[in-house]
C-alpha cells in the first residue's frame, strides 16, 4: 500500500518545536565507512547510516524533524562513490554529479572522503580516525567551490584554490581545531563511560532475569560464608546466572589452603587442563610452579575434574535458557522474557527512582501481506523488522516479540540518562523515529513490486512511572497509545504524556 504523505507528516509532527532546525551536526555516513561505532556517540551529532549516494540524498534532503541539526555533513566511504561503470575510471564525472546534487540540497553541506584525500572533496578522515579526528575535519573544513559538471563530455573543473595564504590565519584556524577536539573528546569519553556503565548494569539484571532471579543484588561473600566448603556457592551461582567459575575457584582454594590458583583460558604449559565431555574449557594453574610440578599436580587434577563438570552442568542451562527466552524465528527475547525483564527492571528502578520506557508496535497490514505474499514473505518480514530494530537502539536495549508481528523495545538506563549538558546525539523518540523510517525505506525481496516504500509500523511509548506503575499497566496504555496511532491514519508514533517527559518533546493538545 503506498504511503500517505500526509500521514508520514502526521507521525513526525511530535516533537517539532516550530523554531527551525536545531543546532550541532546530522552526519551522514554512506557505504562501509568504518566510523559508525566512534561517530555514534558524539555529542550534538545525529547520526545516519546510508548504503548508497542515492540513499544520502535522499536523507539529506529529509532530516527527522524540525529539531534535526541544521548543518550536515557527509562521509562518503570509496566503496559507494558512484561510479561510470567503465574500467579503469576513477567515477570523476559521476561523483561530481553526485557532489553537486547534495549541494543543490543544502548548499552549505561538507562532503567528506573517508578514504585518501581527492579533489572534489572538502576534506578527507580515516576510517580508524577518533571521533575528535573526525569532527575537527567537520568542523574546521571549508567548503570548495562547486564543481561545474559537463555532462556531454563528463568534465569536471579542478577546484579552486587561492594562491595567496594568510599564515596567521591558518595559525588561529588550528588553535580553534586543537580546543575543538580536546571537548570532544572528553565528551566522548564521558558519553562512553556512562553508557558503559549502564550497559553493565543492564547485563546483570539480564543475568539474574535468565537464571530465575529478581533485582536484588547478590553477595558473594555471603555465600562462602554460608557453605562452609561445599558445593552451595557454585550452586547459588549457576542458579542466578553468575560464572560457576569465579566461585569454584574461590571454593577449591579454600580447600586445598592456597590464595595463589587461578583459572585462565589462555594456554600455559604449567596448568592442569579443565576439560568434561570431550571440551577443554581452560587451565587450573598456581603462582608457585614448583608446587604444581609437585604434589600440586595431582591435587589440581582432582579440582580439574570437578570443576570441569560444573562448568560443562552451565553451558548445558544456559542454551536451555537462552532456547526458553528466544523467539525462535526472529532471535528477538519472546514474552515470558518479556515479562520477567520488565518485572524485575521496574522493581529497580522504583528503588534507584529511574525511568524505563517501553515502544509498543506492530506492522501496519501484516495480515494483508501475509495472505497475498505468503508465509515465508511474512516470517522475512518479521525477522527483518528485528534486524533493523536491532541496528538503530543502544546495546542494553532489550527487542521482544510477544505476539504475532507485535514487538516491544524497553528502553532502561539504571544508571540514569547523561547529563542533560551532554546533549545525546538521540532521544528514545529519535530512535523510534529512525527505525520507523527504516522500515520505509527497507526493500524486502520477497514482496516484489512492494519491496520499498510500502512497509510501516504504528506504536506508541509509555514510560515509567507516570503513564503506568507495574508491567501490565504501563504495557496496557503503550498498546492503547499504538491503537491511537492506527486510527490516526498508521505509520505514527504516539507518546503518552510520562514518554513526552522522558524524550523531551511535547505532543500538540487534542
Amino acid at each position: 500500500m503506498p504511503i500517505d504523505e500526509g500521514q508520514v507528516e502526521q507521525g513526525m509532527e511530535i516533537g517539532r518545536g516550530g523554531s527551525g532546525m536545531g543546532s550541532g551536526w546530522r552526519v551522514i555516513l554512506v557505504g562501509r565507512t568504518g566510523l559508525d561505532q566512534v561517530m555514534r556517540r558524539v555529542s550534538g551529532v545525529e547520526l545516519i547510516r546510508t548504503r548508497d549516494s542515492f540513499d544520502a540524498i535522499g536523507e539529506l534532503s529529509d532530516p527527522i524533524d524540525d529539531a534535526s541539526p541544521a548543518r550536515a555533513a557527509v562521509l562518503v566511504s570509496p566503496d559507494a562513490e558512484p561510479t561510470d561503470g567503465e574500467e579503469g575510471d576513477d567515477g570523476g564525472g559521476e561523483l561530481a554529479k553526485f557532489i553537486e546534487a547534495l549541494r543543490m540540497v543544502d548548499s552549505g553541506v561538507k562532503v567528506i572522503r573517508v578514504g585518501a584525500p581527492h579533489a572534489l572533496y572538502d576534506g578527507s578522515v580515516g576510517p580508524q580516525d577518533s571521533a575528535a579526528q573526525v569532527m575537527a575535519v567537520i568542523e574546521g573544513s571549508v567548503s570548495m567551490p562547486r564543481v561545474e559538471v559537463v555532462v556531454s563530455k563528463s568534465v569536471v573543473e579542478e577546484p579552486i584554490v587561492d594562491a595567496v595564504i594568510d599564515e596567521a590565519v591558518i595559525d588561529e584556524a588550528l588553535e580553534e581545531v586543537v580546543e575543538v577536539e580536546t571537548a570532544a573528546e572528553r565528551c566522548v569519553r564521558e558519553n562512553a563511560a556512562h553508557d558503559a556503565e549502564n550497559v553493565r548494569e543492564v547485563t546483570a539484571l539480564h543475568q539474574r532475569v535468565m537464571a530465575g532471579g529478581g533485582a536484588a543484588v547478590h553477595s558473594e561473600s555471603a555465600d562462602m560464608g554460608k557453605s562452609g566448603g561445599t558445593d552451595e556457592a557454585v550452586i547459588r551461582a549457576m542458579g542466578e546466572g553468575r560464572l560457576v567459575v569465579d566461585a569454584a575457584v574461590k571454593l577449591i582454594c579454600k580447600r586445598i589452603g592456597r590464595s595463589d590458583v587461578s583459572f585462565t583460558t589462555e594456554g600455559v604449559e604449567d596448568g592442569v587442563a579443565v576439560h568434561a565431555g570431550g571440551r577443554v574449557f581452560g587451565s587450573l594453574v598456581c603462582k608457585n610452579s614448583a608446587w604444581i610440578k609437585g604434589v600440586g599436580a595431582r591435587v589440581l587434577n582432582e579440582h580439574a575434574a570437578w570443576l570441569g563438570s560444573w562448568m560443562r552442568l552451565e553451558e548445558q542451562q544456559r542454551a536451555l535458557r537462552l532456547a526458553a527466552f528466544t523467539d525462535e524465528l526472529t532471535g528477538a527475547w519472546n514474552r515470558r522474557y518479556f515479562s520477567r525483564f520488565l518485572d524485575a527492571a521496574i522493581e529497580q528502578a522504583r528503588g534507584a527512582r529511574r525511568t524505563l520506557t517501553l515502544l509498543y508496535f506492530d506492522i501496519d497490514d501484516f495480515k494483508g501481506y501475509n495472505d497475498r505474499y505468503g508465509h515465508a514473505a511474512g516470517d522475512e518480514i518479521l525477522i527483518e523488522t528485528v534486524r533493523l530494530l536491532e541496528s538503530v537502539i543502544r546495546p542494553g536495549d532489550k527487542v521482544c516479540r510477544i505476539g504475532g508481528d507485535e514487538f516491544v523495545v524497553i528502553f532502561y538506563e539504571p544508571k540514569g540518562p547523561r547529563d542533560p549538558g551532554s546533549s545525546p546525539p538521540e532521544s528514545i523518540y529519535g530512535l523510534a523515529k529512525r527505525f520507523q523510517k527504516q522500515i520505509c525505506n527497507h526493500r524486502f525481496p520477497k514482496l516484489g513490486d512492494d519491496a520499498c516504500g510500502t512497509l510501516t509500523v504504528s506504536g506508541g511509548l509509555a514510560s515509567y512511572p507516570w503513564d503506568g506503575s507495574d508491567g501490565e499497566s504501563l504495557l496496557a496504555i503503550a498498546d492503547e497509545l499504538a491503537l491511537k496511532s492506527k486510527r490516526s491514519g498508521k505509520n505514527v508514533i504516539t507518546l503518552g504524556r510520562g514518554a513526552e517527559g522522558v524524550c523531551g518533546v511535547e505532543c500538540d493538545p487534542e
